[in-house]
């Protein structure tokens, strides 16, 4: 008989078993150093017990997980504990048998605020069926930054399609030993280095941007200063972007307060992405109050600027915040994406109920875990 329950840290062995056969190609960055800071060191837990829902059966052996990645979060003007619904998978085999429906029951249970990010769409029917809804879409944009030979000579293998596949294959042939791939990319990229310099203002000068390896107290004068300027968000303080952004095992982000006039006015959150990872940049969070567009803009700028320095490919970041969106498309970026996030309330509240009103959220591609090593896309 298959059980479905809360996992305690006598199951590691088991669990860290299931997800190496889970999680093939990349279970060494789920354990023990990531799984440790989110699931047990995380300082947003409610007391010792783990955030983690096993399906075993009765020798003990994990079938299935689904886990919450606990944050604060504030609505309205009260802080509630929010479980971002993450590293859900069952083996293909026990599939179809409501398991996975009684483990995400559980994990949706035991959280106050339950949410969910990205999701296949079996998972979303899941959710739905517990009673999670769709809230404003995650619009994900896109900023291409250089050109390179391999990926001019995939897009004429795209173009040709299936019907001229053979085709496609020849003339990817010519284009690399003719070297005809790399004198297009090095031309392309003259005439985009010209476009961006005519395109791309300067950071305005009264607004600096000043690398910092921790955030200390005044960001917590930030984080009370813009918050109430949205409705639903992450609780932005320091306790939490050191926890996120500086603790987090394999991943190194570059942090940037910025100042305006010398008053802090915003933060900046950036990332190349290594090996097995494309060579993009990553915008991973950004925040000030929405209506300094001149400091959105001017992070935004410094941010374009500093990953064509490191030559990066393209340019990723994602807002659900209007004004942050029209600074992106001003400075280049292509809308290609959106992805609609659910939430759900384990307790009725009017409080939960605006939170469902358009424009309420403020999300980006820092929250949930979705900017995770080595999935940056």
């Amino acid at each position: 008989m298959i059980q479905v329950r809360r996992a305690t840290l006598e199951d590691k062995p088991a669990l860290f078993k299931f997800i190496q056969a889970a999680y093939q190609n990349r279970w060494q960055y789920k354990i023990p150093e990531r799984w440790q800071w989110e699931y047990v060191d995380n300082p947003f837990l409610n007391g010792t017990e783990l955030p983690v829902w096993i399906a075993v059966d009765e020798e003990g052996n994990v079938l299935g997980q689904t886990c919450a990645l606990v944050e604060p979060v504030k609505i309205g003007d009260e802080v509630y504990r929010l479980g971002w619904s993450v590293d859900t998978y069952l083996f293909p085999e026990y599939r179809g048998q409501g398991i996975g429906f009684q483990l995400q029951k559980a994990n949706s249970d035991a959280n106050e605020i339950f949410m969910s990010l990205s999701m296949s769409n079996a998972n979303r029917r899941i959710k739905s069926g517990l009673g999670s809804v769709p809230i404003d879409p995650v619009a994900i944009y896109s900023r291409l930054m250089r050109y390179e030979s391999e990926s001019i000579r995939q897009a004429v293998i795209k173009r040709a399609g299936r019907k001229w596949a053979r085709l496609g294959k020849l003339l990817e042939g010519v284009l690399h030993w003719t070297f005809l791939d790399r004198l297009a990319a090095y031309v392309l990229n003259v005439w985009l280095g010209i476009k961006n310099y005519r395109e791309i203002p300067e950071v305005e000068p009264n607004i600096s941007m000043e690398p910092v390896d921790l955030f200390k107290d005044e960001i917590n004068q930030l984080w009370e200063e813009v918050s109430p300027h949205y409705y639903a968000i992450v609780k932005r303080d320091a306790k939490y972007l050191n926890w996120k952004y500086v603790q987090q095992p394999h991943i190194t982000y570059l942090r940037f307060i910025a100042r305006k006039n010398g008053k802090i006015c915003g933060y900046l959150i950036l990332r190349k992405g290594k090996p097995p990872e494309r060579y993009l940049g990553i915008i991973a969070d950004l925040f000030t109050t929405p209506d300094q567009k001149d400091v959105i803009s001017s992070m935004v700028v410094f941010a374009v600027d500093f990953f064509r320095r490191q030559k990066v490919k393209d340019i990723l970041v994602a807002s659900t915040i209007p004004v942050y969106q029209s600074c992106f498309v001003e400075l280049g970026f292509q809308k290609t994406k959106e992805v609609f996030p659910m939430f759900h309330a384990g307790q009725e509240n009017p409080v939960f109920n605006l939170a469902l009103e358009s424009g309420s959220w403020f999300l980006g591609k820092g929250d949930h875990d979705w900017d995770q090593y080595p999935l940056a896309r």
